[in-house]
């Protein structure tokens, strides 16, 4: 798609967005405003305008994964002014023009850079060397290329050309001096059509729920014993540092005998050296996927002797009769529910090293899966995250204790997540692997004693599902079965080349994971559950209860056919509850009461149920089946919609579709109520009468509507709370 070329527009307009230029900025200049300074952790001067490199890293949450602007990879020196004087406002002035006016939050430095860098390259490649020379017909060509690639990438690049115009007055080495596509936003220059739904995509069923399930596994199962592993091999480590006159009596010879000896007592084979050792030992032939060769160095720690040669020959003459076997650890693994047999092989120090970075990645998924955090949020946890409270309702509410991060000023904002009691134990899990005093997702690394945060998470989400399915698929089928269209690749894998298949075939490739997709696959499920968009809105943190219904997305994009029929099964599990609420003598209210009560009273009849007794509870799901296709569950009463009756059918006339209002749902002729929802009127009676009974005044008719609401309040629950027989 192309637009038409922009007109040039003088490089001085007047106003105030378009402020006299400035001097150069000073080579010493902080180049961090003082309220970011101010927010900082670590208390510091941060960078300053001359340095080849700016370090802003201490000043940003740790999940950020970029930490510096690196000037030196800019060759031109013209250029790398541009940059440094265009970061260095855009950190401190914002854009009238945009929708985002206010300064650039620190965490964008980033993208700006990089944006700006390819916008003026590609200006560059189209045949202006500099910003001043750049024309309506530059700036033509250069969309031209942008849309070439998507219209989503030229829009970011239209809006990065925006802000260099608008940042103009501040930039003293060179700038645009064509004000481009005014009055006109990014979207609509490059012709991108916004959808109404979230485009990131929904993991499916499918994949969804054997990985949460494996993920959830290693939280209860896998977990505890990767923690026991792990007690079993700081000991030995700790035992193979004090002197090898303290470790006990016996010769060399004894041990080992006693120990392989332990080894046929107990069914095993010899601990073999890891699989990743394949090629240090080119010689080493490999059964089943196990080098045939004994790992010298775990059986040496383990019976507490000095590896050596004579060792090796001892354990190479026993594997001839015990044969090999993964690991090495005395530590028994659980059984994966189902099978019988242990969820892995066995453990030594490799495969527990391994096993504790998977770990790792499962705690991730339950906590970001169950509670709906993004993957920054999920990451700044801290390690005394988790806590409890009780509920109104007497019940132990677990929750999480956290900062939102997107939207929000650069440290975040406070805020709780009520989760599952399993993602407690996620989060005690990651307290006893890793050490870091701030954060729940740190650790030493490897190599040093730095602390290091768990990064490369969507790289590591498709590493914890391929191991998985090494650990958990059948000779016939992968655990977490294949796709038949992959989606787009992430941000932290190259995309695979994709080859073409036989016309008409699909290709089945594993589905890419990433940390976006967990946040909207729960969004959606929970918008198409009873009362989900309120609960959803809450969840999310969102602040506007469209922005949820925006993220959570529209049933009429497509809902996989396992979630269907889960919720056309509770949809006839409500209505078989109304039925033997009915039937157990409750009273019912709201004009839809003595249709659906005669419906209820002629199955009955046809059923030969007695009041308070059920004689067929399969053939009344049968017989109740055709009600669900009109019920709508709410809050204050039920609707069974009928058009030609519906109040809010009146109102479609004018806006294209039904729009209900509470007090106009408890009056019409379809809302039934019944005692599910007498304490809900009753709440929603209590806090009408709150604001009448406030100190501050209510307007005349604000006293005269919430007076009215009260009174329709108060005549539901008196029909629902009548004594005598109550109607058919």
């Amino acid at each position: 798609m192309t637009s038409t070329a922009p007109s040039a527009v003088p490089a001085e307009p007047s106003g105030p967005d378009r402020p006299a230029a400035p001097g150069p900025v000073p080579d010493d200049a902080l180049v961090l405003p003082d309220h970011v300074l101010a927010a900082a952790a670590r208390p510091g001067p941060g960078p300053r305008f001359a340095d080849p490199v700016w370090d802003v890293g201490p000043f940003l949450p740790r999940s950020n994964s970029e930490r510096t602007i690196v000037f030196t990879s800019v060759a031109d020196p013209v250029t790398a002014l541009v940059l440094r004087e265009y970061l260095y406002s855009r950190l401190r002035r914002g854009n009238s023009s945009l929708v985002r006016r206010g300064p650039m939050k620190l965490t964008g430095i980033f993208g700006a850079f990089q944006k700006a860098r390819t916008v003026i390259t590609t200006f560059q490649a189209v045949g202006a060397r500099r910003l001043s020379e750049v024309t309506p017909e530059h700036l033509q060509a250069a969309l031209e290329r942008w849309q070439s690639v998507s219209a989503e990438e030229a829009a970011l690049r239209v809006t990065a050309v925006k802000h260099l115009f608008a940042h103009g007055p501040f930039l003293t080495a060179d700038r645009l001096l064509v004000n481009p596509w005014p009055g006109r936003s990014g979207h609509a220059v490059a012709g991108v059509v916004r959808d109404a739904e979230n485009t990131t995509e929904r993991i499916p069923e499918e994949i969804i729920a054997p990985l949460v399930k494996g993920a959830v596994f290693y939280v209860t199962t896998a977990g505890p014993d990767i923690l026991a592993a792990q007690r079993e091999h700081a000991e030995l480590s700790a035992a193979h540092q004090t002197p090898r006159s303290c470790r006990g009596n016996g010769s060399a010879r004894t041990r080992i005998e006693a120990y392989v000896a332990e080894l046929r007592a107990t069914g095993r084979g010899v601990p073999a050296l890891p699989a990743r050792q394949a090629l240090r030992h080119p010689g080493v032939p490999v059964v089943d996927g196990v080098l045939q060769a004994p790992n010298v160095a775990l059986v040496a720690r383990l019976t507490g002797v000095a590896a050596s040669a004579e060792v090796r020959r001892y354990l190479t003459e026993a594997a001839a009769e015990l044969g090999y076997q993964v690991g090495g650890l005395r530590t028994a693994m659980s059984s994966w529910p189902g099978s019988g047999r242990p969820w892995r092989p066995g453990l030594g120090p490799l495969e527990l090293a391994t096993e504790v970075v998977q770990m790792r990645t499962a705690c991730w998924i339950v906590i970001a899966y169950l509670s709906g955090m993004r993957d920054a949020e999920v990451r700044e946890l801290a390690p005394d995250c988790a806590f409890t409270e009780d509920g109104p309702d007497g019940r132990i509410r677990h929750k999480l204790r956290g900062r939102v991060l997107k939207g929000r000023k650069l440290t975040g904002e406070e805020a709780e997540w009520v989760v599952l009691d399993v993602v407690h134990r996620a989060v005690a899990l990651l307290a006893a692997v890793n050490d870091d005093p701030t954060h729940l997702f740190a650790h030493k690394g490897m190599t040093s004693n730095s602390l290091v945060l768990f990064g490369s998470v969507n790289r590591r989400l498709n590493d914890f599902r391929d191991h998985l399915n090494e650990l958990f698929s059948t000779p016939d089928t992968p655990y977490v079965p294949l796709h038949t269209a992959a989606p787009a690749p992430d941000n932290d894998t190259p995309a695979h080349d994709e080859s073409e298949g036989e016309e008409g075939e699909e290709e089945c490739v594993p589905w890419r994971l990433n940390t976006r997709q967990f946040r909207r696959t729960l969004a959606w499920h929970i918008a198409h559950q009873p009362f989900g968009v309120v609960a959803g809105a809450r969840q999310y943190q969102h602040a506007e209860l469209a922005l949820f219904e925006g993220y959570a997305g529209t049933s009429s994009s497509g809902f996989a056919a396992e979630v269907a029929a889960e919720r056309a099964i509770a949809q006839l599990d409500y209505v078989e509850d109304l039925y033997r609420d009915w039937n157990d003598g409750h009273r019912t209210s709201g004009g839809a009461a003595g249709r659906v009560n005669a419906e209820f009273d002629r199955i009955r009849r046809e059923l030969g149920d007695l009041p308070g007794i059920i004689a067929s509870p399969a053939r009344l799901r049968i017989m109740l089946q055709h009600l669900t296709k009109t019920l709508h569950p709410g809050i204050l009463n039920d609707c069974f919609y009928q058009p030609s009756t519906a109040l809010c059918a009146k109102r479609a006339k004018h806006a294209g579709r039904p729009l209900p209002l509470l007090t106009m749902c408890l009056t019409c002729p379809n809302a039934r109520r019944s005692s599910v929802h007498l304490p809900r009127l009753t709440t929603a009676r209590a806090q009408a009468q709150r604001p009448l009974d406030a100190p501050a005044g209510l307007s005349r008719l604000q006293t005269a509507a919430l007076t009215t609401h009260i009174a329709d309040l108060d005549h539901a629950i008196a029909e629902l709370t009548a004594t005598g027989t109550p109607d058919a």
